[in-house]
């Protein structure tokens, strides 16, 4: 009785577990849940295409709105390290904790001030010589946003490079 009900809780679980398919991008791939997407852009630092920004994102039924949102910049060096960055960061945000070391990140959280998602947002900052890396997640329902972030792997040299140090890249 007990191994059948093992057996049945443990069948339940899997079949709970929601198949990530992988999406590959200009500069990072990551594996996306059912109904997450992505779009990424280059030109919207007032026409500077150094930076990067991957947007990932789970809409309602309309698709009109984010349930679930994780927005990926990688930025040219910033004044400054990855820790003052992020601190400065946190000072724009309400009700912002205080940065702290997490790995190869700088995180926080606080509420970001922008009218496209309003929800508590989970920041990690790092930085290398030449680029900054900022992943912002906003999950208020619980869809995978954690999901999304831990699975994210650098494609190019710089994208690596910044997500070094977090965890082991799959090439």
């Amino acid at each position: 009785m007990i191994r059948c009900t093992v057996a049945l809780l443990l069948l339940l679980c899997l079949a709970n577990i929601v198949q990530a398919e992988e999406r590959t991008f200009s500069r990072f791939s990551v594996d996306l849940s059912e109904g997450w997407d992505g779009e990424e852009t280059t030109n919207f630092l007032n026409g500077n295409t150094e930076g990067y920004m991957l947007v990932l994102g789970k809409k309602d039924d309309e698709g009109e709105n984010f349930l679930a949102q994780v927005s990926v910049f990688l930025l040219p060096a910033l004044p400054g390290t990855a820790e003052a960055v992020a601190r400065q960061m946190a000072s724009m945000q309400d009700n912002a904790s205080t940065p702290q070391k997490d790995g190869n990140f700088w995180t926080f959280s606080g509420e970001p001030h922008t009218e496209a998602f309003k929800a508590t947002a989970v920041t990690k900052v790092a930085a290398t010589a030449k680029n900054i890396l900022v992943i912002i997640s906003q999950d208020p329902h619980g869809l995978g946003a954690d999901a999304i972030v831990a699975s994210l792997r650098g494609i190019t040299p710089e994208a690596k490079e910044a997500l070094s140090g977090n965890r082991q890249q799959k090439d």
